[in-house]
């Protein structure tokens, strides 16, 4: 240990007979180093040098920080218990937030604790700590070691022996969730294709926030590519083949009707939404045609479904836009028109009876966090739709940070994973409030990404 850290420490302990410490320790180190390759060693010491940064800037002169291995331990000064444990939570949370921000970094995630201790066995945890940071330091052998994970702090590995205060003095690991699922352990789907390009067809639950309630499903179909999920129109790789977006479209139809019936039989009933190409719906004999299977739902029912136009084009004619939109009306309580996302100007469906605009959220948007621009982007778009008396709808929102800044500026509906994953059959309608969204988003993914 450096002596001018030593020297903090002796000052911080004098006369104490218990402190409060805290514990940071980083998660996924594991997964970083095996994208990393040759540049991990520049990179974990990146990871150690901006959070020493960050937990300082964030601390009082008194404090101590110390490295060890898989993290960091502070003891504090003057916090009590439950002071300590609140700034230890906003740390950890912020710099994971960092962390996020940060594209070689961003699988990081960190876990914090806080708890007082005796004086005497926190000096024991500093000194094991402190005599294994030199070893980790150094480079790696040549004999690679038998775990694939980062190695486990000192506190983690060693257990201290039985004492009368046990319970008390003992540092304990942190209550983990059970793992979140891998992409390979998706939801099986009642609705498969085997024939198709598809694999099979979900429902995407849908977060309404002004109610906080789950109210709807969109049904969509679903194709895994080497352990990789596409939605969607995504399934068919690209391919502008008409007869493909037609087949999937009459397919995502037949299976929105069994998902309800399923889940009518069983005494409940949530909206679904359909989503249909817009070339399948373009001339009258392609509609009528698609209109047939949507003809099967008793009009008492027709409440329940919500229809949504993809690909429109933007040329499209008003006139042939605002006759296909109403021709609709009839088979659905709400018409949807899904554009890409940041296509604010609107006014080429006016007159058309859209409900609600939706978009999906970019993949580097969700990676990366929302960027400025794209806020403003968002904005502009629920002002434009809100001109038209029309709501706003987000797919694909994946992270906390990204259904915030949809919050912030308006966005009424979500679906994503950040809400809930696909599921087999049309989720049943029920409250969810965005603090349930959050605790549920930090528990998942405090431990496992």
């Amino acid at each position: 240990m450096p002596p001018e850290l030593k020297q903090k420490l002796k000052q911080v302990l004098a006369g104490r007979s218990s402190v409060d410490m805290g514990q940071f320790q980083f998660l996924n180190l594991d997964k970083v180093r095996e994208g990393a390759g040759g540049d991990w060693e520049r990179l974990r010491e990146k990871v150690y040098d901006v959070s020493n940064h960050f937990i300082e800037k964030r601390l009082d002169a008194g404090d101590v920080v110390i490295r060890c291995q898989g993290g960091y331990l502070i003891i504090f000064e003057t916090m009590d218990a439950e002071a300590a444990a609140l700034a230890v939570s906003e740390i950890a949370e912020e710099l994971e937030h960092f962390f996020l921000g940060d594209r070689e970094l961003s699988l990081l995630k960190v876990l914090g604790e806080a708890r007082s201790v005796p004086t005497e066995e926190l000096l024991e945890i500093v000194a094991r700590t402190q005599a294994e940071v030199p070893a980790a330091a150094k480079k790696p052998k040549t004999v690679k070691p038998s775990a694939d994970t980062e190695p486990a702090p000192p506190w983690k590995r060693e257990k201290r022996a039985a004492s009368d205060d046990k319970a008390i003095t003992d540092w304990k690991d942190a209550p983990r969730p059970d793992p979140k699922p891998e992409y390979a352990h998706r939801p099986e789907a009642v609705y498969k294709e085997s024939n198709a390009v598809w694999d099979d067809i979900v429902f995407k639950p849908c977060w309404d926030s002004r109610r906080s309630a789950l109210l709807h499903n969109i049904c969509v179909a679903r194709r895994v590519v080497k352990g990789f999920a596409y939605y969607g129109r995504d399934t068919l790789m690209g391919s502008d083949d008409r007869v493909l977006h037609r087949k999937l479209d009459e397919s995502v139809a037949r299976a929105a009707q069994r998902g309800f019936q399923k889940a009518y039989s069983q005494g409940w009933a949530c909206a679904i939404i359909v989503p249909v190409h817009y070339d399948t719906i373009a001339t009258l004999s392609q509609r009528m045609k698609y209109f047939n299977i949507l003809q099967s739902v008793p009009e008492a029912m027709r409440r329940y479904f919500f229809l949504r136009v993809d690909g429109v084009p933007k040329g499209a004619p008003l006139g042939q836009m605002q006759e296909i939109f109403r021709s609709m009306k009839p088979f659905g309580a709400y018409v949807l028109a899904h554009l890409d996302f940041g296509a604010a100007d609107l006014k080429r469906f006016e007159g058309c009876g859209v409900g609600i605009f939706s978009a999906e959220v970019p993949a580097r948007m969700n990676e990366d966090g929302p960027a400025d621009s794209q806020v403003i982007a968002l904005s502009e778009w629920v002002a434009s739709a809100q001109s038209h008396k029309a709501e706003t709808y987000l797919t694909q929102t994946s992270t906390l940070d990204v259904l915030e800044a949809g919050l912030s500026v308006g966005v009424r509906y979500f679906s994503g994973e950040v809400i809930l994953p696909e599921t087999p059959l049309p989720e049943p309608a029920r409250p969810l409030t965005l603090s349930e969204i959050r605790d549920s988003w930090h528990r998942d993914h405090a431990l496992h990404l």
